[in-house]
C-alpha cells in the first residue's frame, strides 16, 4: 500500500532535497509534524525525522551524500542530526535510532518510493507522548487536524498508552488538551481550541490498541 504525500506543504528548501531522501535506508520510517504534514497537508513544515529500532550507524548514515555534504550539529550514540543547505535555505535531518517503543500500525511507503512514513495512529501516539513534554502550539494543531481528519481522541490516546506504557498518562495528555497558556500557545486560533476543548471534555474510555509490532519498522 502507499500513499501520496502532500508535497505543496513542503517549502522550497524541503521539496528540493525530498528526492534526495530516496537514500536513506529501509530501516528509517518517517515520525514528526512533517510525517504528519505529508499525510493530512495541515501546514508547512521544515524538519525532517527519521525514526530507527535498529542501533544507529553512523557510518552507514555516512555513506550519503546529504551526510556528507552537510553540516553535522548533534552525533550522539543513538541521534545525528544534520544542517543541509538546498534552495537558498536550510534543511534539518535527524535520524535517532535504538528506540524503545514500537507501532500499532504498518508504516506506509510514499507512492514515488521516496521513503515511508509512520501511520496516523503512531503519528498520533508520538504526538500526544510530545505534548506533555514540551508547550509547542505546533503539537496541538497537529492534534487538532488528526481530530479533524476522523482519527478519535480515544484512539490516539491509545495509541500514546500502546507506545509507551506507564510512561504515558492519557487523563493528563486528555486535559492538556485544553489548557492554552505557556510557550506560544497563544497563536492557537479560536477554531483549533475550540474543536479540542470540545474532544477533550468527552468522557472517553480509551481504546486498547495492540502493538502491531514491537519495532517503529
Amino acid at each position: 500500500m502507499t500513499f501520496v504525500p502532500r508535497l505543496d506543504i513542503l517549502p522550497p528548501a524541503q521539496r528540493a532535497v525530498w528526492p534526495e531522501l530516496a537514500d536513506v535506508p529501509r530501516t528509517f520510517v518517517l515520525y514528526g509534524g512533517t510525517g504528519l504534514a505529508l499525510r493530512l497537508g495541515h501546514r508547512a513544515s521544515i524538519d525532517f525525522d527519521f525514526f530507527a529500532s535498529a542501533p544507529l550507524e553512523h557510518e552507514v548514515l555516512e555513506r550519503l551524500a546529504l551526510v556528507r555534504d552537510g553540516i553535522t550539529v548533534q552525533h550522539g550514540p543513538s541521534e545525528r542530526t544534520v544542517l543541509v543547505e538546498r534552495a537558498g535555505a536550510t534543511v534539518k535531518l535527524s535520524f535517532f535510532g535504538a528506540l524503545p517503543f514500537g507501532r500499532v500500525a504498518e508504516p506506509t511507503a510514499t507512492v514515488d518510493g521516496v521513503l515511508r512514513v509512520a501511520s496516523l495512529l503512531d503519528l498520533g501516539g508520538t504526538k500526544i507522548k510530545a505534548l506533555l513534554q514540551r508547550v509547542e502550539a505546533k503539537d496541538y494543531r497537529d492534534i487538532a487536524a488528526l481530530l479533524a481528519n476522523g482519527v478519535a481522541l480515544t484512539e490516539i490516546l491509545g495509541a500514546g498508552q500502546a507506545l509507551f506504557g506507564t510512561g504515558f498518562n492519557p487523563l493528563i495528555a486528555q486535559k492538556a488538551l485544553c489548557y492554552f497558556k505557556g510557550g506560544d500557545l497563544e497563536s492557537l486560533d479560536a477554531l483549533t481550541r475550540d474543536l479540542l476543548a470540545t474532544h477533550a471534555a468527552q468522557d472517553l474510555d480509551i481504546a486498547l490498541l495492540p502493538l502491531a509490532a514491537a519495532r517503529v519498522d
